[in-house]
Parts: C-alpha cells; sequence; structure tokens
C-alpha cells in the first residue's frame, strides 16, 4: 500500500473587513489606500497605509459602517465603493489628489 504523495497546501494571505470584522481571502477584500492624508479606493498597485472592505457585501459599503475607521472621511470613501461596483475598472482617488505630470520632451 502506497500512500498518496502530500502537497503542501498553498497560503492563503486573510485579512480583516474594517467593517464587518470578518476574516477573509485577500483576494476577496478591496483595498482602500492613505496616500497624502485622504483615503480612496484604487485599483492596481497601491503604496502606503490600507484597509480592506468586503467586495461583495454592500452592507459593509454604508457610511455608518465605516466610520469606525475613516472617520469625516467615511462618506466620501461609501461613495467610492458603491461607484467601484458599478464600474470596477475606473481608478478612484480623492478629489482633488495630486496625479504626476507627464513630462513630454518636444
Amino acid at each position: 500500500m502506497t500512500a498518496a504523495p502530500l502537497t503542501p497546501s498553498r497560503h492563503v494571505p486573510e485579512r480583516t473587513c474594517v467593517a464587518c470584522r470578518r476574516k477573509r481571502p485577500q483576494q476577496e477584500l478591496l483595498r482602500v489606500t492613505r496616500e497624502a492624508g485622504r483615503w480612496s479606493v484604487r485599483a492596481g498597485n497601491r503604496v502606503g497605509r490600507g484597509a480592506y472592505v468586503c467586495a461583495d457585501t454592500p452592507e459593509c459599503w454604508q457610511e455608518k459602517r465605516l466610520r469606525r475607521a475613516f472617520r469625516a472621511q467615511a462618506a466620501e470613501i461609501a461613495e467610492q465603493l458603491q461607484t467601484h461596483h458599478k464600474d470596477p475598472n475606473q481608478n478612484h482617488s480623492a478629489p482633488g489628489a495630486r496625479v504626476s505630470p507627464e513630462v513630454s520632451h518636444v
């Protein structure tokens, strides 16, 4: 009798939703990033302090549930999460956020 070869289980990073406090795999959450003192929902690579919110649970996107983590910016984050749900490919950044200018050499 031969034993089946053991395959190592892959590590799945878990994060906690700041609204409902449930631990879930990182892939199932949206990351909200803080840049220059403002929180924003952004797609792609993000650098800086972050927080996670359930991607598939609209109850977690309510302003009241987000106040603990985002305080005065909770309403803005709730709006960005709703917009992100409607169009996930759109890049959401805080109003007035700095965008590095593109330099063209003529």
